[in-house]
């Protein structure tokens, strides 16, 4: 509870300060909003939430945007971490009903956004949420337990990339030519050093050359089963931008949510140009991109780039 207590204190401060900018008093704003003096002083010392009707009137009377907005968006947000735990635990809405304490019929409707969200609802969200002070919302949990955010260190994978072309017995220039867009001899010395990261589509082509994973190849043995198994590459396949944009569309469809929500989902998130393009097959998502793409729909990156 200290939290809602704080937010309303700064509301409190904020609409005194204004107030005071504009030289009325709390008598004259009272008179001017039809609000009662004993509301606005209640306000400002952070003992009553400004409601949305108050807040919409005393904008207008003291020329501000709003005393709330950054709670309706502070809120929405938790919403989208919310749904982000219930993907990572592949929780349904019954079962994240009974981890919250809230009933089905309620949650449906702070999830549809039908509801706005109580401040008994934010507290158990986020308590839910929060593990001794310490969010685990985005975390890929491994078979030892551990929770740990995958970050490539592009100097081993360059080793992997080069281990594998020597298991092969090729130079840097045949095993360039491996690819269904060949690399030039100084990409692929590139990879090798650490100094750039191949695309996805090239990326795919290495494991399928050396057997392994595109998760080993960016992060190790570590993360090798971070995302779901797909079905084995017979052959080299060539990427379509337009049939894999449609499977990018699916996975945000298939929580229900707009572009410029889903895109929250990211990190760096992905602003809702940038997703229309992906999803219209205009553009390739980055590397990383496509990865938590995978990640966060629960497939294949065989299904995401091949459809297989």
């Amino acid at each position: 509870m200290q939290s809602n207590n704080d937010e309303l204190i700064q509301m409190g401060n904020l609409l005194k300060k204004v107030r005071l900018s504009k030289m009325l008093t709390q008598e004259e704003l009272a008179k001017l909003s039809n609000i009662s003096q004993a509301t606005i002083v209640k306000y400002e010392n952070g003992l009553r939430s400004i409601s949305k009707k108050s807040d919409k009137v005393l904008s207008e009377v003291l020329g501000v945007d709003s005393f709330i907005k950054h709670l309706d968006e502070k809120n929405w947000q938790i919403l989208i971490d919310l749904k982000k735990y219930q993907c990572i635990n592949n929780f349904s809405r019954e079962e994240l009903s009974k981890q919250l304490d809230i009933e089905i019929s309620l949650l449906n409707k702070f999830l549809n956004k039908s509801r706005p969200l109580s401040k008994n609802a934010v507290q158990k969200i986020t308590q839910l949420l929060t593990n001794d002070g310490k969010e685990i919302l985005m975390d890929i949990k491994q078979d030892d337990g551990s929770f740990k955010l995958p970050i490539v260190d592009k100097i081993a994978m360059g080793g992997r990339i080069q281990e594998i072309r020597k298991n092969r017995g090729e130079s840097l220039e045949k095993f360039g030519k491996n690819f269904t867009r060949p690399a030039g001899k100084n990409v692929v010395t590139r990879w090798e050093k650490g100094i750039n990261i191949p695309d996805i589509e090239r990326l795919m082509n290495v494991a399928y050359l050396g057997k392994v994973t595109v998760p080993y190849l960016l992060y190790g043995d570590t993360f090798s089963k971070m995302l779901k198994n797909g079905n084995k590459v017979s052959k080299f396949e060539k990427l379509d931008p337009f049939r894999m944009g449609l499977r990018l569309r699916k996975i945000r469809r298939d929580y229900r949510l707009e572009r410029e929500d889903f895109g929250k989902f990211f990190s760096p998130p992905i602003t809702k140009w940038s997703m229309d393009r992906y999803e219209n097959g205009k553009d390739i998502p980055n590397t990383d991109r496509i990865i938590q793409y995978a990640y966060i729909g629960k497939v294949s990156l065989e299904f995401l780039i091949y459809g297989i």
